[in-house]
């Protein structure tokens, strides 16, 4: 990230001469010209968290273009020069506060597109229309239908709906042929599950002053994890702080009830209770308690990469002996099957989200930030989609054995 004057003393000076990727925050409100230079090698364009509500028509001259990021900005409608970018595939407008996605603003070979957080009502028929769109990221919307061409998307595997307002289970989610992960919480057709469930656990919430935090453990899309201190001189637990309202994968409220419908299993990452909040403090702090991980777990492998798309990462020398295969994967499994005998979904049932430890090949499935609790739905689309989740159990399990010694 640089600052506007930065950019422009080295496009003069020659330094970007050839650059494939710019990320630029300055507080824009226009689009910076001077990135034209780069017209005939940019690949990568980041500009989110700056004021720009439009882009140029011109923006077709970056005919390298491949990746386009312009979230946190306030655009009132998806730009329609984007569906002019012939290489465009990636592109990110989350947290914007637009409204309108009309036909003509989708790019051709789109394969990942994030409209989290914005006030979408509606989406066009042309979104069916782009056969290599395998992720969609449409949380926290306005949502209440889905196109009916999206039914077919050949490789459509990863979707998030949650936070919309869905009455019911689109019939095109149950169509999509390769269909793998599925965020669906914070909907009407799920809320009344959610809130019977926390206010089920409100007594036996925690409260802020029963733990002192201590070191930072890790972070993720959603949150923050530290260690704490019980004051009462109870074992040490985690606790996870959420760092706002809605996430790509829903809201911290579908998270937490669905973390405590689950309730415990030896190989899933569980909640013991929810933190209350402190009435007293100038910003309220969602957060939940959760039981310390042994030490010596590590994550599976990393999170898909741009270029990976829905695919995780593994480290280039991975490899697994196929016992210790075998153990890793039947410990998910059976944590899986445990969630599907609670009536939900896990949503993200990848890699990145299994914590092992390599010495013992033991294994618990973590991050319910996707998860779905299915129990307002009929019981043929619980099964169906439970169904769909296996899916990303199969490619799971093939990763695991293509790196098997």
């Amino acid at each position: 990230m640089q600052s506007l004057q930065a950019l422009q003393e080295q496009l003069h000076s020659g330094a970007l001469r050839g650059a494939r990727q710019i990320k630029l925050a300055a507080d824009l409100r226009e689009f910076p010209r001077e990135l034209f230079a780069l017209a005939d090698t940019l690949e990568m364009l980041d500009l989110s968290g700056n004021q720009l509500s439009s882009l140029p028509d011109d923006l077709t001259r970056f005919s390298q273009l491949r990746v386009l990021f312009v979230s946190n900005n306030p655009f009132t409608e998806l730009p329609r020069v984007l569906g002019r970018m012939p290489r465009l595939e990636m592109v990110g407008f989350k947290a914007c506060q637009i409204r309108t996605v009309t036909a003509d603003s989708l790019p051709p070979q789109l394969r990942w597109l994030i409209l989290t957080d914005n006030q979408i009502t509606e989406l066009p028929d042309t979104l069916g229309e782009r056969p290599r769109l395998q992720k969609l990221m449409l949380a926290c919307n306005q949502l209440q239908s889905l196109p009916s061409g999206l039914a077919h998307s050949p490789r459509l595997e990863l979707l998030r709906l949650a936070g919309n307002r869905f009455a019911a289970l689109p019939p095109e989610v149950l169509a999509m042929p390769a269909l793998a992960w599925l965020a669906m919480a914070g909907n009407p057709m799920t809320l009344h599950s959610e809130q019977q469930v926390l206010q089920a656990n409100a007594a036996a919430a925690w409260r802020g002053d029963d733990l002192q935090r201590q070191e930072l453990l890790g972070h993720g899309a959603s949150g923050h994890i530290y260690r704490a201190s019980a004051v009462d001189g109870g074992p040490d637990v985690a606790l996870k702080v959420f760092k706002a309202g809605q996430t790509s994968d829903g809201t911290p409220q579908s998270e937490m009830a669905a973390g405590l419908a689950a309730g415990q299993h030896p190989h899933l990452l569980t909640p013991l209770a929810v933190l209350q909040a402190d009435v007293h403090a100038s910003s309220q702090e969602l957060a939940m308690v959760l039981p310390l991980l042994p030490p010596g777990l590590q994550p599976l492998a990393g999170p898909p990469s741009l270029a990976r798309c829905t695919r995780d990462v593994y480290a280039d020398g991975a490899r697994f002996s196929a016992a210790g295969a075998q153990r890793l994967l039947a410990q998910v499994r059976s944590a899986v099957a445990h969630l599907h005998g609670h009536g939900m979904l896990h949503g993200d049932v990848y890699a990145h989200n299994i914590l092992w430890n390599p010495a013992t090949g033991d294994a618990v499935l973590s991050d319910l930030g996707a998860a779905s609790m299915l129990g307002e739905l009929p019981a043929a689309q619980r099964l169906q989609l439970q169904q769909m989740e296996l899916r990303a159990l199969q490619h799971l399990e093939a990763e695991v054995q293509a790196r098997m010694h």
